[in-house]
């Protein structure tokens, strides 16, 4: 299991709920590319450790932990 912070941009991250550990990901489509193929993004699934609530997130913005 990885710990994360989530991005700061979200409304959690406002509330004090910042961090987290990654239960799942997945991979969902963001659109069409530059060269017109389906771009690909990863979706953590993160549950808070404060609230205990599981948030979805790009994986990309996250910052892992050490």
């Amino acid at each position: 299991m990885t710990r994360v912070q989530i991005p700061v941009w979200s409304d959690r991250w406002m509330m004090g709920d910042r961090f987290g550990t990654v239960v799942k990901t997945t991979i969902a489509k963001a659109g069409k590319g530059t060269d017109n193929t389906d771009a690909l993004i990863e979706i953590a699934h993160v549950m808070l450790d404060k609230s205990g609530k599981t948030i979805r997130v790009r994986l990309e913005d996250c910052e892992v932990l050490s």
